[in-house]
């Protein structure tokens, strides 16, 4: 549950949420009656488990699917662009797959993600529910996955992360830059002061956050329960 404040919604935690159950969302059209497809669903579905061992059945699935991550990434990468817009929860928990993978054939998908055009706002009532701060969320959502694989030395992952630090959005521009900075080496912050508007450099003092600590997209087929902190809200204009 979300409750708003002045300026930063906060997450309530109960430790209990429902699982709407549809009998397909995904359709995987372009890869008919592939073993991976249904494991896929499984994985996914697993992300909102819940008992004492959902988070070790969800990684296990993560494992099986890792050992043809091409394959996986293929598949995930072509459902992503096939869902339909409306579907924030579904096409997130289709980036956060990507994400957990951790596996360098996700990059490109990834990176097509954040760089894909943010739709005008469509809700009637943006202050309840914003359609701009699901895809944003989307978005950042792969900036974190841009960032892992940073973590592990892909030098391309770098390039993606400074590419996005100059986003005209503030939450992607932000985890953009806080992943650089972490990641990109020791000479990062000066690489990012040279490039960056001066308006901008205060970014760079900004804490960077695990993406898993902003309230996630909601609707669709899966509910993630995580127990983490509160975050500025997403950037709805992509100014502040």
């Amino acid at each position: 549950m979300r409750k708003q404040s002045n300026d930063s919604p906060k997450v309530a935690r109960d430790h209990s949420f429902a699982v709407e159950k549809k009998a397909q969302t995904f359709s995987f059209r372009n890869f008919p009656n592939n073993p991976l497809n249904d494991k896929v669903t499984e994985t996914v579905n697993r992300m909102g488990g819940v008992g004492a061992d959902a988070e070790h059945k969800y990684r296990k699935s993560l494992a099986e699917l890792s050992r043809t991550a091409k394959e996986v990434t293929a598949i995930i990468a072509t459902e992503y662009e096939q869902l339909s817009s409306d579907q924030y929860l579904d096409r997130w928990s289709l980036v956060q797959l990507l994400t957990d993978l951790n596996e360098p054939s996700t990059l490109s998908a990834l990176e097509q993600v954040v760089s894909s055009t943010i739709p005008p706002e469509k809700s009637e009532d943006p202050h309840s529910f914003s359609t701009v701060g699901e895809e944003v969320i989307i978005r950042t959502t792969a900036i974190e996955g841009i960032t892992q694989l940073a973590a592990i030395g892909d030098e391309r992952a770098r390039e993606i992360l400074l590419k996005h630090a100059s986003s005209d959005n503030f939450s992607i521009k932000r985890a953009a830059i806080q992943g650089f900075l972490t990641y990109g080496g020791k000479d990062a912050r000066e690489i990012l002061l040279k490039s960056l508007p001066e308006e901008d450099h205060r970014i760079l003092d900004i804490q960077r956050t695990d993406v898993r600590r902003v309230p996630q997209a909601q609707g669709g087929l899966h509910i993630v329960n995580r127990d983490k902190d509160e975050l500025p809200p997403p950037d709805l204009d992509g100014k502040r």
